[in-house]
């Protein structure tokens, strides 16, 4: 059927039926054609361009766009520099996210959650007791430490119950009783009740005991290690009462049955029998002895022995009978010195003692002096009265109006010159050297012939 539709471009002939260019005004057929329906030729370009000129703009931004886009590879790189977010994953390869690399094969399942899991939470380290905590821990047990005093020796002990103490068994030596001084100058009289000679432990009862006396708690040795700190208590050189001294335990030793606690304390005669204490002020050990040539070498006897002591379970500890004599062998000095170290430390503390004595004789002696014998005494003394012990040097008469005075003098001095006449006495035996003794003497104002 011909398409009688007009269009912007032609028009239809109405005789023929023929589509006529819209700029012709006659038809093939003759028939002349109404001139009000020609399309002016300005009207057919701007129509024409109205819709040529969109579709062109199109076509050449499409082509543009396909020339300059960047590749597809380079477009991820980019965005991978400026992304805030994690690194693009593809399947079959894994970017680590923390370091730079090539691209890595997949982790398993169970190591990817590993990666994206959070971690645990980490135990907190147990924290070291504070130092005002060692110090209140030192306050607390120094009224349980004592000193002892036997006819041969001093020492140290240490309360274990109101009524018990513990020390080593060659300080008491042979004695059935020993004298007990505590810090605050307090003394009584203890009971030897049981000895383990063999590894070197006795077991004392106060004659008259105080149910308010403080006293240590038993530890133990099982799992003490090496490293672990440690606290000695002790009458350093037997004068000095409740020296704190502290170290590590080095090491775990066995000898005839009996276990040592080595450790490097510094440890002085006179510590013998004190307690060696743990952190938190528990009684480990008994100190026993040192290498006086290796003073960081020291040894106390493990106090699970006192807990068999106290139980009479001792004498089935152990096989050998020997003790710690294998140890004492190797690590305590020949006899002939141990001996002379004896002496000099029994001289320095039987010195400390008679100068206290020569004070109070020193006292009287001036009040003598001043009320009673004005006149020069002839002769040079490190004291005046020194020479009450010198034929002849004081007058007969020097007395006169003071006889009993005099005498209650004549006395304490003559008590004092038979002290210290034993205490040179035990000095020499012990092979202390006459050097030593002289020095002794000057330093405390006390040289003189003692044997006159």
């Amino acid at each position: 059927m011909p398409d009688r539709e007009p269009s912007r471009f032609s028009r239809v002939c109405p005789s023929c039926g023929r589509r006529v260019p819209g700029n012709v005004n006659s038809c093939r057929c003759g028939t002349t054609l109404n001139t009000s329906e020609i399309v002016p030729p300005e009207r057919q370009t701007s129509v024409a361009s109205a819709v040529a000129l969109p579709l062109l703009f199109a076509l050449f931004a499409g082509g543009a766009w396909a020339y300059f886009r960047p590749a597809e590879s380079e477009t991820s790189q980019v965005t991978a520099r400026h992304s805030i977010g994690p690194p693009p994953q593809r399947e079959g390869i894994y970017l680590d996210p923390i370091s730079p690399g090539p691209p890595r094969t997949p982790p398993s399942k169970a190591s990817a959650e590993a990666v994206v899991a959070p971690p645990a939470a980490t135990p907190a380290a147990i924290a070291e007791a504070p130092d005002g905590d060692f110090e209140d821990m030192v306050a607390r047990v120094m009224p349980a430490v004592v000193q002892i005093e036997s006819t041969r020796s001093k020492g140290s002990a240490f309360f274990i119950a109101y009524d018990t103490l513990i020390t080593n068994a060659h300080v008491v030596n042979q004695d059935g009783y020993v004298t007990v001084k505590s810090i605050d100058g307090a003394s009584g009289t203890a009971r030897v009740e049981r000895l383990a000679a063999s590894f070197d432990l006795a077991l004392l009862k106060m004659a008259q005991p105080s149910t308010s006396q403080p006293f240590i708690t038993l530890g133990t040795t099982r799992g003490l290690r090496e490293g672990q700190q440690v606290i000695a208590i002790g009458s350093a050189l037997g004068t000095l009462l409740n020296t704190v001294t502290r170290g590590v335990v080095s090491g775990l030793r066995s000898s005839g049955g009996a276990t040592l606690i080595q450790n490097d304390a510094a440890i002085n005669p006179g510590n013998s029998g004190g307690p060696l204490l743990d952190r938190q002020g528990r009684a480990i050990g008994v100190t026993t002895m040192t290498d006086t040539d290796k003073p960081s070498i020291s040894f106390a006897v493990a106090i699970d022995h006192v807990s068999d002591l106290m139980t009479g379970r001792l004498q089935n500890v152990g096989t050998a009978p020997r003790g710690l004599l294998d140890v004492q062998a190797a690590s305590r000095p020949a006899e002939g010195d141990r001996q002379k170290q004896q002496g000099e430390q029994e001289l320095r503390s039987g010195l400390v003692e008679l100068v206290t004595a020569a004070r109070a004789i020193d006292a009287g002696w001036k009040e003598f002096r001043n009320e009673c014998f004005t006149s020069p005494i002839a002769g040079r003394y490190d004291r005046e009265w020194f020479a009450v012990l010198v034929p002849r040097a004081i007058p007969t008469d020097a007395a006169a109006g003071c006889v009993s005075y005099y005498n209650s003098l004549d006395r304490n001095i003559k008590q004092f010159q038979g002290l210290m006449r034993r205490l040179l006495s035990d000095a020499r035996r012990a092979n202390v050297l006459p050097g030593t003794i002289r020095d002794g003497l000057r330093e405390n104002r006390l040289e003189f012939d003692w044997e006159r």
